[in-house]
């Protein structure tokens, strides 16, 4: 039956997303028209799904990684000879397109364009690329092949774009080179940031359009702000200044930091230089803490400094503790000590007192000195003898304990521990109040082995010593504790200190090492109480066992001053007891032989504990007490010491001797010549003396003393 209406034939169902794979192979090359036909076959269902798994694989990777799947043999291939010759043409145009990323890369960067030939270089790199590819199927190689010569073409209609680009940045290059370079000159020549901004803004001229490099407008802002931005972190004032200063632009004056375009950059480069001068500002912080408390030290009053509070860059509070801000200052002087050493023609011993003054008045341990003395016991052997060169590193250790124990006995107290005291102790006996074999002083090797035999705790009945030398000599000890002013207390007094048990233990015990070292029992108990007083810290009758704390070397007036405060707030206490301030002394709390810091008032004629009139109470003395009492004497001698200086100073320059005040107290200040009466004052600590006129004249007869203004004349009567 014939129809005039003609109906085509059923066409078989379109693969859009194949349709789609190859619009995308044809916006890189011509190479896609073998798979227009692949569109006429009808589509299983599996082989749909195989599809889409390939494209979204494909599509979820990287150039590199697909070359990568390709050279290691993991394409996803098939067993339909019309899916997987697309399959490959894929494969081969993704190889072409990563190959051409590579070389494009090339190209703008090593490639020399003015004397090589692009179009040999370009054919030799996909020959030299397509062997070791992995790609071996016709249709592979030929969508590669296909897809290389668009590129090719691409490359060849470009290069003169590409020689343009080479030159134009080899230009921005030379132009951020000489902005650098101009940059860096001025800041070395010390010009303010004004000035030196205006210096690289004349630059311009020469690197800008009309200038001979040629550099755009745009490009050169950029090589700029690159530079500012490399300044940022070193120099954040000349950063902000390149950034703030005017130039002529294309429409008149303007600066980077006012153009919208550049105001993101702008404001990252600001944020830099504010956190650059924030961090410098932290660091002059304490470059100035440092600087106060070398200045402190120098003047012995580096014990003064008091915890450190500031604000950062952050506005986060920071603390720099006191002891860190002297150890600090204590190191950097030590660190330049033997500068000092030199300068002065030091010898050893004065450099070692030099430094030591400066820990002592830091309130510090010398760290150096206090390693050299510690560990002496457990250096020394009974075979030293056979080994020189450990002998010899013993006896430095000795020497300069020695050299302590004779400069600052409360310092050597602190800084040996028991063990090296004893080691020490031993040794000094051995070296000066005995003799050798041939009756002359012992060697100091005899002495550093006589130290090791009797330096040991002694056990009884053990080696060189029975239980009947042990009772003997506590018997010896006992009586002679007995003795009027057997330890620190005045012949005739009948007094014996109250802590005698300590003194007489510490006796006790080195007269039985040196006896089982081989001294006779009665020299060595006398040999005993010789060293014990001197290797003792006393006040008032009084033995002090302060481990490794260290007294102030004045605590003796610190003391005095101390317990005078105490007699005149408690009169009750010395009228209870019958006593006066003099009898007032020091127990070390708790344990006899260590304080722990803490003391008791005491009655040196009974013992007996003095109480606080208000509370009661027992009236306990802290060393930190001690101490502090200790620094403000010295704080109120310095300050007087430098007031008195600069009085007297001043007094000498303008001719200006002194007399007693008409009323009998204080001093006033006579021009010999003239008889002109004047006051000499400091207002403050440090400050500059005032010299003021009194208005008034001594009589012509009365006694003016010229003794070079330093020492106050003693006299009876006011001048009148």
């Amino acid at each position: 039956m014939q129809s005039d209406t003609y109906a085509p034939p059923p066409q078989p169902a379109k693969n859009e997303n194949l349709f789609r794979l190859a619009d995308a192979l044809g916006a890189f090359s011509g190479s896609v028209g073998n798979l227009v036909g692949l569109t006429g076959r009808t589509s299983k269902e599996d082989r749909a799904k195989e599809d889409a798994a390939f494209q979204m694989h494909i599509a979820g990777q990287t150039l590199a990684q697909t070359r990568k799947d390709i050279a290691d043999g993991k394409m996803m291939v098939t067993d339909d000879k019309i899916a997987n010759a697309a399959r490959q043409s894929v494969y081969g145009g993704k190889w072409a397109e990563g190959l051409a990323a590579d070389t494009d890369a090339e190209l703008q960067t090593s490639f020399d364009w003015d004397n090589g030939n692009p179009e040999e270089f370009l054919a030799k790199k996909f020959q030299e690329s397509i062997d070791k590819s992995g790609l071996t199927d016709p249709n592979a190689l030929s969508a590669a092949g296909k897809a290389w010569d668009g590129y090719k073409s691409s490359v060849l209609a470009k290069q003169q774009k590409y020689r343009t680009d080479r030159v134009n940045q080899s230009n921005t290059d030379t132009a951020f080179t000489v902005i650098s370079d101009s940059a860096n000159a001025s800041i070395s020549k010390g010009d303010d940031p004004q000035t030196f901004a205006a210096k690289l803004n004349t630059v311009r001229g020469t690197l800008g359009v009309k200038g001979s490099l040629g550099v755009n407008d745009e490009t050169l802002d950029n090589e700029y702000l690159n530079a500012a931005s490399r300044l940022a972190s070193t120099s954040p004032e000349y950063a902000v200044a390149m950034l703030d200063a005017e130039y002529n632009g294309r429409s008149g004056k303007t600066s980077l930091s006012s153009q919208r375009a550049y105001r993101d950059k702008v404001l990252a480069i600001k944020a830099e230089a504010a956190k650059a001068i924030g961090v410098r500002d932290d660091k002059n912080q304490e470059l100035e803490i440092d600087r106060q408390a070398d200045s402190l030290l120098a003047d012995g009053k580096l014990d003064r400094v008091t915890d450190t509070t500031w604000y950062d860059h952050a506005g986060e509070q920071k603390t720099k503790p006191a002891e860190t801000i002297r150890k600090e200052a204590l190191n950097r002087y030590l660190d330049k000590s033997q500068q000092i050493a030199q300068a002065n023609k030091e010898t050893p011993d004065q450099t070692m007192s030099r430094e030591l003054r400066k820990a002592q008045q830091s309130g510090l341990d010398h760290p150096g000195l206090k390693a050299i003395v510690s560990g002496i016991s457990k250096s020394a052997s009974v075979d030293l003898g056979q080994d020189p060169q450990a002998l010899s590193g013993v006896m430095d250790k000795v020497k300069v304990a020695r050299w302590l124990y004779n400069t600052s006995k409360n310092t050597y107290m602190s800084y040996l521990d028991e063990a090296d005291r004893d080691f020490m102790e031993s040794f000094m006996i051995g070296k000066d109040d005995l003799t050798g074999k041939d009756g002359r002083q012992m060697s100091d090797q005899a002495a550093l082995e006589f130290a090791v035999r009797t330096s040991q705790p002694v056990q009884v009945d053990g080696l060189n010593f029975t239980r009947d030398q042990n009772d003997k000599i506590d018997s010896s000890v006992k009586n002679i504790a007995t003795q009027d002013g057997w330890f620190g207390t005045s012949i005739g007094s009948g007094l014996t200190p109250w802590n005698s048990a300590a003194a007489q233990q510490r006796v006790a015990s080195i007269a039985k090492r040196l006896v089982r070292g081989g001294l006779d029992q009665d020299k060595a108990v006398t040999v005993a109480i010789d060293s014990v007083k001197r290797n003792s810290i006393t006040y008032n009758g009084t033995l002090l066992e302060l481990g490794n704390k260290a007294l102030p070397d004045n605590y003796k007036p610190a003391l005095d001053g101390i317990i005078g405060d105490f007699a005149t707030e408690n009169p009750g206490v010395l009228k209870d007891h019958d006593i006066a301030t003099s009898d007032i002394t020091i127990m070390p709390a708790q344990d006899l032989n260590r304080s722990g810091g803490r003391f008791l008032l005491t009655d040196k004629n009974t013992g007996q504990p003095l109480m606080d009139d208000k509370t009661g109470e027992p009236y306990f003395v802290t060393l930190k007490t001690i101490r502090q009492r200790g620094e403000n004497m010295k704080s109120t001698a310095d300050a007087k010491s430098a007031h008195d200086i600069s009085v007297h100073g001043a007094a000498k320059t303008h001719g200006l001797v002194p007399a007693k005040a008409e009323d009998g107290n204080g001093t006033i200040w006579i021009n010999p010549k003239t008889r002109e009466a004047f006051d000499v004052t400091v207002p403050e600590p440090g400050a500059k003396p005032v010299i003021k006129k009194l208005g008034k004249r001594v009589r012509k007869d009365g006694p003016v003393y010229d003794d070079n203004g330093f020492t106050p004349p003693t006299f009876g009567g006011a001048n009148r």
